[in-house]
């Protein structure tokens, strides 16, 4: 449960609020992967190679197609039916850009840790593209 402060800042006064390194620019509620992803610029570099690297190495219109499927997925909440519709494409044309995806990176989506961090990567590819 979050708390207020007098100033409306849940984390003032929280141990090591301030050393999430969260930019100053980024709104409270935004995504707490990408305010980590944000807050560590060197461990998601690290982080973007080992997970994405194979995936980086795709010709972009092919690496845009399996990181739209994932972020589709991921927006609808796991569900393959509701990302093929919003994809517009049979969910089984899901199920094998996902499982490609897996190959890709050695990350299986179903397993807990495996999926953090992926997630994590996937904030990481944003963040370093709206940088660069």
């Amino acid at each position: 449960m979050r708390r207020e402060t007098e100033a409306g800042d849940p984390h003032a006064g929280d141990p090591g609020a301030e050393g999430l390194g969260a930019p100053d620019d980024m709104a409270p509620d935004e995504r707490w992967s990408a305010i980590l992803v944000a807050g560590a610029p060197e461990l998601s570099a690290r982080l973007l190679a080992e997970v994405f690297g194979p995936l980086l190495a795709l010709a972009p219109a092919e690496r845009a197609l399996l990181v739209g499927t994932l972020d589709a997925w991921l927006e609808c909440g796991g569900s393959v039916g509701r990302a093929a519709v919003r994809l517009q494409c049979h969910r089984n044309t899901v199920f094998n850009r996902l499982r490609r995806l897996e190959r890709l990176t050695s990350r299986s989506l179903s397993h807990p840790c495996e999926l953090v961090e992926t997630v994590l990567a996937l904030e990481a590819l944003r963040w370093s593209a709206g940088r660069g």
